[in-house]
């Protein structure tokens, strides 16, 4: 009974790989075939067809045009000196104080026992950053690099400390 089982599995496992040769060899003969044009029974071959492209042709649109290089950093310079001549904005010097300064100098910049009263700040706009960019006088405690305060929140904080007077 032992010696059926194996003979049947050997007989499977030998018809399996022949349908599989032969699905191979059924398969290359099908690629082998005349092709899809077939001559006509007086033995001509049809005439050449002409050939379809199988991709749209390339289009290149119309280049744009270069920009007046004088006019535009004109333009550039108005902006910037626009943009300078700007107020600081004061309502995000007092959000950049809140979540800066007012821990150690208080609510509205009035002090605390930790720091003094910035009101009535007598500092010049660049005494002001240059303390705040090296610490001065006061250590490092006071540095607030341009990664902590950016040169726009420095300049709003002090418009923000200088509306306080």
């Amino acid at each position: 009974m032992v010696q059926r089982k194996m003979n049947k599995r050997r007989f499977t496992s030998r018809l399996a790989s022949a349908l599989a040769v032969l699905l191979m060899l059924l398969t290359l003969a099908a690629g082998c075939g005349p092709g899809d044009e077939l001559t006509d029974l007086g033995g001509e071959a049809p005439a050449a067809s002409e050939a379809v492209p199988t991709m749209p042709a390339a289009r290149f649109d119309q280049p744009t045009p270069v920009t007046d290089l004088e006019e535009a950093s004109e333009a550039d310079r108005q902006a910037d000196e626009e943009e300078a001549a700007e107020e600081p904005d004061i309502a995000m010097g007092e959000f950049v104080y809140g979540n800066r300064c007012a821990e150690c100098h208080g609510e509205g910049a009035a002090g605390t026992d930790q720091a003094s009263t910035l009101v009535g700040l007598t500092l010049s706009e660049n005494e002001f950053e240059d303390l705040i960019r090296t610490g001065g006088e006061l250590g490092p405690d006071h540095l607030f690099g341009s990664t902590k305060i950016s040169p726009d929140g420095l300049k709003a904080v002090y418009a923000y400390l200088i509306s306080l007077e």
